[in-house]
């Protein structure tokens, strides 16, 4: 218990911190200047975010391998410093930053939309009283851009919490892989039962503090001032910016997806076409199905929320939001423990356990609060005179859906599809663990491969995982920056 509770706390410190630097500081120049670039540097800073962070630590580990093409280089041209570089680096350390590489796109977005509301107002008055830019920043934009920053570090530290391909790669004990190997390994389902349990509360405890961060304040931008104007780049930060924004950039994608599309190009012969064809059916139609489900019920349960007024209706929705809290793999092992239960009392003739149903289902409980939250921003926005216009004009819920919510809300809603689409393609401990007998997915396929060292064979896998990712996630970020007009 120790060891899974030190090792747990200390990645989930690593790759936060790290995560903070990589995305709060390119947030920051991209919202405050204008120079050459910095559109694209703002949407390939969100871009990383389409590499899961298995597939992250996979292709570092290959990359920093004594095989691998840098210690290659170094013995054949400068073999005095190849030693230097002959390390283990299946660390916890070097596991944390492969996180925070894969991760810190979550505190980026959320910063950098913080810090475009910040009102020309701050500017002002903190130029009349002399403060630097440095200090402008320390003072007066990290406490207003808090909560936000808050809630992409609690995205973060989720998803720390529920990684499992890369930690077990690595050989860390994290709770995580505790659940797996005492359910699995030892067959020993009372430990794995703990281990959930200290899990859940730690989980719940980091989620009480992100909701009392964001009750306690609250900031309204542009009913007060106007927003800012983004000032050009002065020619003595110039080098220091393109750093900031090209380094995490680079490291976080750039390197893994050429090395992957290297790979994929070498095994490409013995690759076979069908299986490729077949694990991205099954992955688009998982996620497909999955991500329609959700968002029909969280679109739902929030037009009933908002049309009755109900406050069991409200507290229904905050217990839907812990759904995104609780790791995969204690999401499973609930839904195990509780099938169990109800086939040994016969309440269905059949067994769930193993079924599409069962691991859609689960789906659902992870990722609701993820299609809930767009939509529900969205939903807050309109004026309840919407509705009672409708319901004078005669219109029934459904109409009042129909005709009112879904033309106004249609990119709210293909936001949260894109977002629960891509979370879902990437997950790997529910599909593992869930899964139909002989179903494979393209995330299970790709740690198959890696599992077992033979990493060229799962790169095409990765390779399709990671460009159906961007492609969404480029057409998400335009459509997140048209809706709040970010700078």
């Amino acid at each position: 218990m120790f060891e899974y509770t030190f090792n747990t706390f200390y990645l989930v410190l690593i790759s936060s911190s790290l995560s903070l630097l990589l995305g709060v500081l390119p947030a920051w120049f991209i919202s405050r200047y204008h120079f050459k670039g910095k559109n694209i540097f703002d949407i390939a800073l969100y871009l990383p975010l389409a590499i899961p962070s298995y597939i992250m630590a996979f292709t570092y580990v290959d990359i920093l391998s004594y095989t691998g093409p840098i210690q290659s280089f170094f013995r054949n041209y400068l073999s005095d410093f190849a030693s230097f570089l002959n390390k283990d680096y299946m660390q916890i350390e070097v596991l944390g930053i492969l996180l925070a590489l894969a991760l810190y796109p979550y505190i980026y977005t959320a910063s950098r939309i913080a810090f475009s509301l910040i009102g020309s107002n701050y500017i002002d008055v903190s130029k009349n009283i002399g403060l630097s830019s440095y200090k402008f920043f320390l003072r007066v934009v990290l406490p207003l851009s808090r909560p936000a920053i808050f809630s992409g570090l609690f995205l973060v530290i989720m998803e720390v919490l529920n990684e499992y391909g890369a930690v077990i790669y690595f050989g860390v004990n994290t709770y995580t892989v505790g659940i797996f190997k005492a359910w699995f390994s030892f067959g020993d389902v009372d430990t794995a039962i703990h281990l959930a349990s200290v899990l859940i509360l730690v989980v719940f405890f980091i989620f009480y503090l992100e909701r009392f961060s964001r009750k306690k304040t609250k900031f309204y931008y542009k009913a007060n001032v106007s927003t800012q104007n983004v000032t050009p780049l002065s020619s003595g930060i110039y080098l220091q910016t393109y750093l900031i924004c090209t380094i995490p950039f680079i490291l976080g994608f750039i390197i893994p997806f050429l090395f992957i599309i290297y790979n994929m190009i070498v095994s490409f012969e013995v690759s076979k076409i069908w299986s490729i064809f077949s694990l991205t059916f099954n992955t688009i139609l998982v996620s497909s199905v999955s991500s329609f489900i959700i968002i029909l019920v969280a679109l739902l349960l929030l037009f009933v929320e908002k049309i009755s007024k109900n406050p069991i209706n409200s507290f229904v929705n905050e217990v839907i939001s812990l759904g995104y809290a609780v790791p995969g793999a204690v999401i499973a092992l609930g839904i195990i423990l509780m099938l169990t239960f109800i086939e040994s009392i016969q309440i269905v003739p059949f067994s769930l356990i193993g079924t599409f149903f069962v691991l859609i289902y689960a789906y659902v409980i992870r990722f609701l609060a993820v299609g809930k939250s767009p939509i529900q921003t969205s939903l807050e926005k309109q004026p309840d005179s919407y509705d009672d216009t409708g319901k004078n004009l005669g219109l029934g819920l459904m109409r009042l859906l129909q005709k009112i919510h879904l033309p106004i809300n249609k990119f709210a809603l293909i936001s949260a599809f894109i977002v629960v689409f891509v979370d879902i393609m990437k997950e790997l401990p529910i599909t593992l663990i869930l899964r139909p007998f002989n179903f494979d997915t393209l995330a299970t396929k790709t740690y198959e491969f890696a599992i077992e060292e033979m990493l060229p064979l799962s790169s095409v896998y990765s390779f399709i995982i990671i460009v159906l990712g961007s492609i969404l996630l480029i057409f998400l970020k335009q459509i997140i920056n048209k809706q709040l007009n970010v700078s």
